[in-house]
């Protein structure tokens, strides 16, 4: 009980701390953009994501998104389930319900180039 107690008082903090963290387009890698609005209105924003080997993205939150991998490869993929290795297959594309947070870094040895489409929350 008192831990189920303790995790209903961290929410408010939560939500305060994922308030607080950027957006897809705001989050860079260490100070530098790595994502490019190709256009936006009031309901989407589309744009591509360009890692280079090494580079990656700071933590950021995003809602619903759709995703279309346009040149793939492997990144280190840290969130609140924990830290794991994804591999992006070029040509492959997916959707989210959107993100609370998660931080990413390409761990591989080629590019990766997203192109995504996301509603505005």
């Amino acid at each position: 009980m008192k831990k189920i107690l303790l995790a209903l008082l961290m929410l408010p903090i939560t939500a305060m701390a994922q308030e607080n963290l950027p957006d897809t387009i705001e989050a860079g890698w260490k100070g530098e953009a790595v994502c490019v609005v190709l256009f936006e209105d009031d309901k989407i924003r589309t744009g591509t994501c360009t890692y280079p080997p090494g580079v990656g993205q700071d933590r950021h939150t995003h809602g619903p998104y759709f995703t279309y991998v346009v040149s793939g490869g492997t990144l280190e993929v840290t969130s609140p389930r924990g830290t794991f290795q994804s591999t992006s297959i070029t040509g492959n594309s997916g959707k989210s319900n959107g993100v609370d947070w998660h931080e990413l870094v390409n761990v591989g040895e080629t590019t990766i180039i997203f192109l995504f489409v996301e509603q505005k929350y």
